[in-house]
């Protein structure tokens, strides 16, 4: 959390010495075509990049002073890592007159920033020495962004994120200086920002709107929203930086979204109407993501009425003994079951046979996907869905500190909750090994007959209860 605030404050920091030093340039020489030639040397010594401040500086002295650089550019190796069309910084006019060259505003213009992160704790944008270096005590009235696009790029996971046509407005933005600690403990400021589009591989959100405010390192983003998989985002933000470990807390809800939509990310040709809801309630720390995702806790929770899932007819599949013997649990369980827990632990895994060669639809006529997180682990506590004929549910946990699946089973069960068909998987999210369904019980005639008489009823046996969660047999 703490590194693109960093490149946050070295960009807007950067860019204020840039154009106080262009603006007294520009007032003692008045060849403001000099003075760019001036500026674009001194500030690539200062970031080790390549600058190119494009046209000549424009000085205004008559509506409030200030400059403005016209298509500055900043490269490295070749690279592009930030551009705009315009950088516009006002300085206060009184300090002005008494030699105090004081910024007050600054307003980017269809900026376009690139970051990458190269490794732990190393960035594409930030200069040599920048770890461990102290910020100057900062003060501004207004910083604005209009129309922005800014990339995010982990080469390591070849994860990159997008953020496309952005506004954003913070005020009274200021900090007491000092290293970076210091400077997230004494920041303030109040605003809102709002992005047509963020966007990441297959994700996408629309008309993300968030508020910002900020004051003596304690960060709250709220109210934010967003349309996700065509339903209504809502939720809020914390973070705490006045403590030794930065403190998190997220609280979210997606209502109504629709299942085909999240369904598409996993599988491009499935058609699955429905809507569902997502409740997510998470508290962390750490300074690393590594000891936030590690340290993460809290619940998870995905509700829905009914759903159909059209090609496939769950119900004759696990009525035929047959059939069921080539039939995967496993598949049904990440969709369905885990939902977006399993979807981000399955993206490395191709569940491909849950649709291939099938016909006809079956219908979920209710379906909990609740899971509690402790110390980076997912661990189901009531997952399970139902249809007309069956009840499936999944146990076990998805281990995101290891990237594994942690002894995960998905099974059918009876009216008391007893398995009678299980099927296990296990080992890294990449490649997991997913062992052949395993009848718990002989079968000696359809499934159907097993699941509604029950294990006991048939076998004489009592059973160690599979499921005992709050979805009720059909």
């Amino acid at each position: 959390m703490a590194k693109p605030i960093r490149i946050l404050l070295l960009v807007i920091a950067s860019l204020v010495v840039l154009a106080v030093a262009a603006l007294l340039l520009a007032w003692w020489l008045v060849d403001t075509e000099r003075a760019g030639e001036h500026l674009e040397t001194r500030f690539a010594e200062a970031l080790d990049m390549e600058v190119d401040i494009g046209k000549p500086p424009v000085l205004n002295l008559f509506q409030g002073a200030s400059i403005t650089l016209v298509d500055p550019e900043l490269r490295r190796e070749g690279q592009v890592l930030f551009r705009a069309d315009s950088v516009r910084v006002r300085m206060d006019m009184y300090s002005l007159l008494s030699g105090d060259l004081r910024p007050i505003e600054i307003h980017l213009q269809q900026p376009e920033l690139s970051i990458e992160r190269i490794s732990p704790g190393v960035f594409n944008i930030q200069p040599p020495g920048i770890e461990g270096a102290a910020f100057d005590e900062m003060s501004l009235r207004r910083v604005q962004f209009t129309d922005a696009r800014l990339s995010f790029l982990d080469r390591e996971s070849e994860i990159e994120w997008l953020l496309e046509d952005c506004d954003m407005d913070l005020r009274d933005l200021g900090h007491a200086g000092g290293e970076m600690q210091q400077v997230l403990a004494t920041l303030a400021t109040k605003g809102d920002l709002h992005c047509n589009k963020l966007s990441q591989d297959q994700f996408t959100a629309f008309d993300l709107s968030i508020g910002i405010e900020a004051d003596q390192g304690f960060f709250e983003v709220t109210p934010v929203s967003a349309t996700v998989f065509e339903g209504a985002l809502s939720g809020q933000l914390t973070a705490d930086f006045s403590v030794n470990s930065p403190e998190f807390s997220l609280a979210s809800q997606l209502s109504q979204f629709d299942l085909a939509a999240f369904m598409a990310m996993l599988e491009p040709e499935s058609t699955t109407p429905g809507k569902m809801d997502l409740d997510v309630d998470l508290n962390a720390h750490g300074e690393t993501w590594q000891t936030i995702r590690n340290s993460a806790a809290g619940t998870v929770v995905l509700t829905s009425g009914e759903l159909i899932l059209e090609g496939y007819d769950l119900d004759e599949e696990l009525d035929d003994y047959s059939a069921t013997q080539r039939f995967n649990l496993i598949d049904v369980g990440a969709v369905f079951l885990a939902g977006p827990v399993g979807l981000v632990a399955s993206r490395g895994y191709a569940f491909t046979g849950l649709l291939e060669g099938s016909e006809g639809s079956t219908r979920i006529e209710q379906m909990v996907s609740q899971w509690r997180i402790d110390d980076g682990v997912a661990q189901a506590s009531d997952v399970a869905f139902r249809t007309p004929k069956n009840r499936l549910a999944l146990a076990g946990a998805l281990d995101f500190n290891e990237y594994r699946f942690d002894d995960m089973r998905v099974a059918v069960v009876d009216s008391e909750g007893c398995p009678i068909v299980e099927q296990r998987i296990t080992g890294p999210f990449r490649e997991p090994e997913v062992e052949q369904p395993n009848f718990l019980v002989t079968v000696a005639g359809p499934l159907l007959d097993l699941v509604d008489r029950g294990v006991r009823a048939i076998t004489d046996e009592d059973c160690e209860a599979f499921y005992t969660g709050s979805i009720q047999h059909p």
